[in-house]
């Protein structure tokens, strides 16, 4: 059954959906169905005149499926399609459990109203069947995926170069924001446990800086200067060009607590980086229990230290085990995979009428 099927992001900050929508939009067979892209700068969904233009292009489009990506958006597109015979799906990201009043209200009708919620995880999937009860036959899970086109198409800069860090010096590095959930605080623990090994290296810390979480990057500032880590540690700001960035590390560091998916440790993955991450049941899923990654015990920076040291101690093996990872990986994640099963998925909700 030939489909039609609308993309809508209005989030263009989120550069990981952004992403993904674009890979899907460039591998979608569109001798089968036809696909739209709706983005930020289309359509401003709060405002009347704007719901009125997207519901007459829903019409004159015969659109089947809108496919979500943040819940605002599925609320509205909720009310643009009122009558119509048009499925509205959600793929959410992110727990919510920090939503108040009108937000959250909104977020409960949106699960309540939509034909599919997907979830990038099982671990989420099922916090969620736990939570909702009355909504678990309409959640799927589906992992969230990169094109190897895209992954591959990345201009070379050297961070070295950029950042001023001797060759003869590994280079560990992490990406993440400054939040508690990613408790880089976790990492600068681990750095002060990895330098009294004795070997050379340099952990380079990508990620943004969020106002609400001023009080959490002091913490972690403070903690590097008075245990002396200058010499151990460089940050890189939130950067653009995270392939770029992670093709040159010898390992890729990570800590999560309480997060749906960890993206940048699946990426990671796929471009043939050493992955040293906490044991947290999510990430266990997304490694497959620690086939694609070595784990350590979460919240024990001695664990976490000695498992990058054997990494670095045997640099030559593990990058030949990495090669091996990217390649099972990047099958597991890949996006020719990932559209699959959306199509099984849309395909399921329009034979639900």
């Amino acid at each position: 059954m030939t489909m039609r099927i609308v993309y809508l992001h209005t989030h263009p900050q989120n550069r990981e959906i952004e992403n993904l929508i674009s890979d899907i939009l460039s591998n979608f067979n569109s001798s089968e169905n036809q696909v739209f892209e709706i983005q930020y700068i289309d359509f401003k969904l709060y405002k009347i005149s704007s719901l009125v233009k997207f519901r007459r292009f829903l019409k004159e489009n015969k659109i089947d499926v809108i496919h979500t990506y943040d819940y605002v958006d599925a609320y509205y597109s909720l009310k643009a399609a009122w009558g119509l015979n048009v499925k509205v799906l959600l793929s959410c990201y992110s727990y919510y459990d920090n939503l108040m009043g009108r937000p959250k209200r909104m977020f409960k009708k949106v699960l309540s109203r939509v034909d599919a919620v997907i979830f990038p995880t099982e671990v989420q999937k099922n916090r969620f069947v736990s939570k909702y009860e009355n909504n678990s036959s309409k959640f799927f899970k589906l992992f969230h995926a990169f094109s190897t086109e895209r992954l591959d198409n990345y201009i070379f800069k050297s961070v070295r170069d950029e950042f001023f860090i001797d060759d003869y010096r590994y280079l560990i590095g992490t990406l993440g924001d400054f939040s508690p959930k990613h408790d880089l605080m976790n990492i600068l623990k681990m750095v002060k446990k990895l330098r009294k090994s004795g070997r050379n290296f340099t952990c380079v810390i990508s990620g943004g800086l969020n106002e609400k979480d001023d009080a959490y990057f002091d913490e972690c500032k403070y903690y590097y200067l008075i245990q002396g880590l200058e010499n151990y540690v460089t940050y890189v700001g939130d950067r653009k060009d995270t392939n770029n960035y992670l093709s040159q590390l010898d390992a890729f560091v990570y800590h999560s607590d309480d997060e749906s998916v960890a993206l940048s440790v699946i990426e990671a993955m796929t471009m043939g980086i050493n992955v040293v991450v906490n044991d947290d049941e999510m990430i266990k899923e997304i490694t497959y229990n620690g086939k694609y990654a070595t784990l350590y015990k979460t919240k024990d920076a001695v664990d976490f230290a000695e498992k990058t040291r054997d990494i670095l101690n045997n640099l030559e093996d593990y990058k030949i085990i990495a090669e091996t990872v990217k390649e099972e990986c990047r099958d597991i994640f890949s996006i020719k995979r990932h559209i699959s099963g959306l199509m099984e998925i849309y395909t399921k909700i329009n034979n639900n009428n």
